[in-house]
């Protein structure tokens, strides 16, 4: 199923808050993605209806099964570049920012690549 950039990023920030919380309400995605909560409120009803979440409005937010393994898969290419990048001695907020454009576009072949190279680098203790 192909869902937007936004719908990505509201997705890696659920599971995020998640893995930090241990639940999620509206809140806590507009502070993380920086909206409106009724901005928040509009996607989340786009994905309870995709079937990604369930949301209950008053009530928390959480991942299908589906949900969450999307959710996995984009926050671990996100968290594979935000590893490069600081490897290469990129700035936090810039490889933050770069890290999120990123993970939506490349292929599963390049990211396995990307996640082998990360992966010698610091084996070997390789800044770039």
């Amino acid at each position: 199923m192909a869902i937007s950039r936004t719908a990505e990023n509201y997705l890696r920030a659920i599971y995020e808050i998640i893995e930090k919380k241990g639940y999620v309400r509206v809140k806590d995605i507009a502070a993380s993605l920086e909206v409106k909560p009724s901005t928040a409120t509009e996607m989340l009803d786009k994905l309870d209806d995709l079937n990604l979440i369930i949301y209950e409005k008053r009530s928390g937010i959480t991942l299908t099964e589906e949900g969450r393994k999307t959710a996995a898969v984009i926050n671990e290419r996100y968290k594979i570049f935000l590893k490069l990048f600081e490897l290469a001695g990129v700035s936090a907020r810039t490889a933050y920012r770069d890290a999120c454009i990123l993970e939506h576009y490349i292929s599963d072949e390049t990211n396995r690549s990307i996640q082998h190279l990360v992966e010698r680098l610091e084996k070997e203790n390789i800044r770039i």
